[in-house]
């Protein structure tokens, strides 16, 4: 039986900021990244405070945040290695927000 779902792309009913903070690990040039359900994504936060917290979960030293437009982050997100396929904000990190760059 074939059926039509109300959403089937996961993160298209979800507005995302206008700006985000996304983490970059300095001295290797890399981002912060999350996997939840399977699906890894580059990091993203609303505010400055949940992306401090994030990078101090992770515990890696010289982590800075970076303040870009959804633009910007959807850009990075496009350019890390596969299994990177999304954009995830995670203000909520229970229950992270998915916007899929390919």
């Amino acid at each position: 039986m074939n059926a039509t779902l109300d959403c089937p792309v996961l993160g298209l009913e979800t507005k995302f900021p206008s700006r985000l903070y996304i983490l970059q690990h300095e001295p290797s040039g890399k981002y912060g990244c999350f996997c939840a359900n399977e699906i890894h994504g580059l990091a993203c936060f609303s505010d400055e405070t949940s992306a401090t917290d994030f990078a101090d979960m992770i515990g890696l030293e010289n982590m800075t945040n970076h303040h870009v437009s959804f633009d910007e982050a959807r850009e990075v997100a496009k350019g890390r290695p596969l299994p990177v396929v999304s954009l995830m904000l995670l203000d909520d990190i229970s229950s992270p927000e998915i916007h899929f760059v390919r």
